[in-house]
């Protein structure tokens, strides 16, 4: 594998505004090695997430307590992606082939920390259904830890409980300790089937 080369998005600019083609560049690096306890995992897909516009804007950095970092120009773009291990030490319990989310996309290869990936062992009839579990996860957990403060037996209402973030909170509020978890959806299936999950409360 010496000497191949792989591709990888870069911030070339801080957008002030929206962001167009002009903020980022692809471009040819190194095939990147993997050093002690890390993997090496060739991005199948990755997921463009809402999230990223924060990361890449003019002031992200001035913003304290956000789970995910602010980016710099010459940076390459971060985000969740699948991908099949190239390389893995043995003591991570993952081998060639295998199939692990992280949070390193927007490049073909990328060099990512074995305690940082997540093996996917059953995976779903289509791989994609696991993107934006980290992401999401994330900021249901930032929402129920920095933005309020839950005491044991309290009761927590989660609008959109349905959604990707929301059914997420839920989850996440039972085991900080809530009594009781009330959702809010727009539909009595999607009622049905997060109060079949345990986590919520119908109304």
């Amino acid at each position: 594998m010496a000497g191949e080369t792989a591709r990888e998005v870069r911030l070339t600019i801080r957008p002030e505004g929206l962001p167009g083609p002009q903020h980022f560049e692809l471009v040819e690096v190194p095939l990147p090695v993997a050093g002690a306890g890390e993997v090496l995992v060739r991005n199948r897909c990755f997921l463009v997430s809402a999230s990223l516009r924060q990361m890449v804007s003019q002031g992200a950095e001035d913003v304290p307590g956000v789970p995910f970092p602010a980016l710099c120009p010459g940076d390459g773009l971060r985000g969740e992606a699948i991908g099949e291990v190239v390389m893995a030490p043995t003591s991570s319990g993952l081998s060639p082939g295998d199939m692990v989310l992280h949070m390193f996309g927007w490049r073909d290869y990328a060099v990512v920390p074995a305690a940082q990936c997540l093996r996917l062992a059953a995976p779903l009839p289509d791989p994609l259904g696991y993107l934006g579990y980290l992401g999401h996860g994330w900021t249901a957990y930032a929402a129920l830890t920095r933005g309020v403060q839950i005491r044991a037996g309290d009761t927590v209402f989660i609008s959109s409980a349905a959604g990707a973030i929301g059914s997420m909170a839920g989850q996440i509020a039972r085991l900080l300790g809530a009594g009781r978890v009330i959702g809010s959806t727009s539909a009595s299936a999607k009622a049905d089937r997060l109060v079949a999950s345990s986590a919520m409360t119908p109304r």
